[in-house]
């Protein structure tokens, strides 16, 4: 099947194919309209044993009459001159598999493989998708939200999917948070349930939830807009990981030509990603073969949130308190097909009655392994760790932050008392918060500057919220009853302005004092993953980038202000 790109309301100047096979050809009559002249191309493909490279090959005329095959490549760059002296210059991915259909057959794969896509936006809330992608929230999940709620059914013609209102994420940045969704393990700075160091060895030996799925004869992407979730600082991976990489596309994207912020040439990025794992699909469709396909995209969302208002209809700031919600809520939408509810009932009800309750990116994961599995609501099957649980079983409404391994520190279940700014309590946390900030620089005392305090913007006194205190009774009545707790012990969240680089930092810090009626404080105790930095830092940690990475968030180099 032939599809134009459009550039604007006009064709592009060549068509692709899709389906298996995939070849760009050149559009004649649009070319000779616009006298488009000196027309080449040159192959890419992703540079072998490394993720830091592209290997490309000569540029050479594009063939005249014919057509241009991106087999065994990972894409092409098409350049030429039209209307006498406008450069156009566009890139085109390959989606064609490493593997053929024969090869991925699976003796033990379920009879019944749907196909499983997962659309990732970096640093977006679930308020901010509902403010500024309106479009995409009505189409996919609004209809069947109103219905689950009221546990009616209404506007079943447009029945959609589900929101998932009560996910949280698991810690600060972008790789350990991914990587629980696709490996199910904990891969933060200060712990780490791999032996590998991805900041020096490469990751290709981890439990990718692809490549189970490959193992049951799914075909499978991976493509980011900008490519950085295993690779920003990091080996990445020595060999292709998935049969279709969009690695070396992803980066060309990055770095190519833009008009416009977020674009290669007249066309968003974002869409042409978009466009790529579009006609991945397709393209294993039409050969009957199920497929897992893992992207992401970040341009828009990074650093200013309001911008993916640009992809709303592709798809059809953290001071405050709802920020700080934001910051920790991002947003799961579930969507299934419709023969698989026909096939498991069960399973929309299951899916209903834990919109609301606390989920993780660790139930992210055991969901794609009941999928891969063919093996939907089963509690008894073992899950890693005895952590994380399938989204198709019913979460448990007492659930808390502990049960799940998340820090207390991204937790959202609690209640937020507002302290006053001169209050001894507040005093104590900001001297903690700044006090580990600085032993954590000892290492790199050489290069960073020590930090003081600025000012502090915000304090509030954290508490079990009514719903987790009525479903732990147990466990609050035991601590309650427990004669050898003399002392009392509570949670302060801080954010605090730190001089001289103007560092914005939010904690919890763990404060103890001698009792209930005598407030005197007897510790105040933060840690390094209790600590946030809530605002950019830019470049001015590059002199620790490379050795000690984990102290990006606290380190200003010396350097940077001489």
């Amino acid at each position: 099947m032939a599809t134009y790109i459009f550039i604007g309301k006009k064709r592009s100047l060549f068509k692709r194919v899709t389906r298996s096979v995939y070849f760009v050809f050149l559009n004649e009559s649009l070319a000779k309209k616009h006298n488009l002249t000196n027309v080449q191309y040159r192959y890419f493909r992703r540079a072998n044993g490394s993720d830091s490279s592209i290997f490309y090959g000569d540029m050479k005329p594009f063939p005249k009459h014919s057509s241009l095959s991106l087999s065994s490549w990972s894409g092409a760059v098409i350049r030429g001159v039209y209307d006498k002296n406008l450069a156009y210059t566009i890139p085109y991915s390959s989606i064609e598999p490493l593997y053929g259909l024969q090869e991925k057959q699976s003796k033990t794969a379920p009879t019944y493989r749907p196909n499983v896509v997962i659309i990732g936006i970096d640093s977006v809330s679930r308020s901010n998708v509902i403010r500024n992608l309106p479009l995409t929230y009505r189409q996919v999940v609004i209809y069947h939200n109103m219905i689950t709620v009221n546990k009616f059914r209404y506007l079943t013609q447009e029945i959609g999917g589900w929101d998932m209102r009560g996910y949280i994420k698991i810690d600060d940045n972008t790789f350990p948070n991914m990587v629980a969704v696709l490996t199910g393990h904990k891969a933060t700075v200060q712990k780490s349930e791999f032996l590998e160091n991805p900041q020096k060895d490469f990751v290709d030996n981890w439990p990718f939830i692809w490549k189970n799925f490959s193992d049951n004869g799914y075909s499978t992407l991976l493509a980011e807009e900008q490519p950085g979730i295993f690779s920003y600082k990091a080996a990445g991976f020595k060999k292709q990981p998935t049969d279709v990489y969009l690695r070396s596309y992803g980066t060309l994207l990055n770095d190519g030509p833009s008009y416009e912020p977020y674009c290669f040439g007249d066309k968003p990025e974002a869409l042409l990603i978009l466009e790529s794992i579009e006609r991945f699909m397709e393209s294993q469709e039409s050969i009957g073969n199920p497929y897992f396909a893992f992207s992401f995209l970040w341009k828009l969302s990074h650093d200013l949130t309001y911008e993916i208002e640009r992809l709303d209809e592709i798809l059809v700031k953290w001071s405050t308190m709802i920020g700080r919600y934001e910051e920790r809520m991002p947003f799961l939408f579930l969507r299934l097909p419709e023969k698989m509810l026909q096939m498991f009932p069960n399973l929309e009800d299951k899916l209903s009655g834990n919109l609301y309750r606390m989920t993780c990116h660790y139930d992210f994961y055991e969901t794609l392994v009941d999928i891969v599995r063919g093996d939907y609501g089963n509690l008894s099957r073992p899950r890693l760790r005895n952590r994380g649980q399938s989204l198709f079983t019913e979460i448990p409404e007492s659930r808390t932050c502990d049960d799940v391994d998340i820090e207390d520190h991204f937790c959202v279940c609690q209640e937020e008392e507002k302290l006053d700014l001169l209050d001894p309590l507040v005093k104590s946390t900001s001297r903690a918060v700044i006090s580990e900030i600085n032993k954590n620089l000892e290492p790199v005392q050489e290069k960073c500057l020590q930090v003081e305090l600025g000012k502090i913007l915000s304090a509030e006194k954290l508490t079990p919220n009514a719903k987790v205190r009525n479903n732990n009774r147990y466990h609050y009545n035991k601590l309650l009853g427990d004669q050898n707790v003399t002392n009392l012990i509570s949670f302060v969240r801080i954010t605090i302005m730190t001089n001289p680089n103007n560092g914005v930092f939010e904690a919890v810090v763990q404060v103890t004092q001698a009792s209930a009626s005598n407030s005197t404080i007897i510790s105040a105790v933060t840690g390094y993953d209790s600590i946030s930095r809530i605002n950019s830092y830019g470049q001015s940690a590059n002199c620790v980038s490379l050795t000690h990475r984990y102290l990006e968030k606290f380190c200003t180099c010396k350097e940077a202000f001489l």
